[in-house]
């Protein structure tokens, strides 16, 4: 620490003494340049055998992993200091960390040292975009699979950071082999309910315009009823589909 002499011809008045602590105090305050900053990101919820992706443009260095699972399981950890990955929102090389979870819940921290401002992408490789695309409507698709990108993307100032993550991985519910998660039954009644409503007038309205035309020919408006009414009973029905039944 810094020592301060006052000079033989200096007074040691009440004022003198509080400007030497006041100036004492903010030289002990002043934060070292060697200080990490640190960087909490919201939970996420990640499928079983999903790739978990964070992106840092322009590369990073010195990045050190540490990967801490609720369970004493192994995980998969690739680490690329300088590489490319060909998505729009990022421009350059970057260094990318991927992480394979096994267990239920897993913390994943990354520290490194940057000498100019980074950007932090972070996303999930997928297989399977449907379990997702509530979470994100961004997302680019490679020769392997999907990559959904989530949110906050930031920007941390130079200098040593520490980023951490925890990673909830949720298994799929299958049946006879087949990974489908059947809807609640609280949704799919209402849903084959108002489908079987919509059949059966579809049905009775053309069935009914058949034995007519067999007496007279049908009217044009009669005709283009029956075509708009096929055509918004499959726009409910694809409505219902993409907004209530998770399939």
């Amino acid at each position: 620490m810094q020592r301060f002499h006052t000079t033989r011809g200096l007074r040691k008045t009440p004022l003198t003494l509080l400007v030497w602590i006041l100036l004492a105090h903010i030289l002990v305050s002043v934060p070292g340049k060697g200080e990490t900053a640190e960087y909490d990101f919201p939970r996420v919820n990640i499928l079983e055998g999903d790739i978990f992706i964070v992106t840092f443009s322009p590369p990073a260095e010195n990045i050190q992993v540490y990967v801490k699972g609720s369970e004493t399981k192994d995980f998969s950890l690739l680490v690329l200091t300088n590489s490319s990955l060909n998505i729009p929102i990022l421009t350059g090389r970057a260094s990318i960390v991927q992480l394979i979870p096994q267990s239920p819940v897993t913390n994943l921290t990354v520290t490194f040292n940057s000498n100019t401002s980074l950007k932090i992408i972070y996303g999930i490789l997928t297989g399977n975009y449907t379990y997702y695309r509530q979470v994100s409507s961004e997302y680019y698709t490679f020769s392997n699979g999907i990559l959904v990108i989530l949110q906050p993307q930031i920007t941390i100032p130079r200098g040593p950071s520490k980023i951490t993550f925890i990673l909830n991985r949720f298994g799929v519910k299958s049946s006879s082999g087949f990974p489908i998660e059947l809807p609640p039954l609280a949704t799919l009644i209402p849903f084959i309910a108002v489908v079987a409503i919509l059949a059966y007038l579809n049905a009775y309205v053309l069935v009914d315009s058949y034995y007519l035309s067999k007496r007279e020919e049908l009217g044009r408006l009669r005709k283009i009823g029956i075509v708009l009414l096929i055509v918004l009973s499959a726009l409910i029905i694809y409505w219902l589909l993409n907004n209530f039944v998770k399939y």
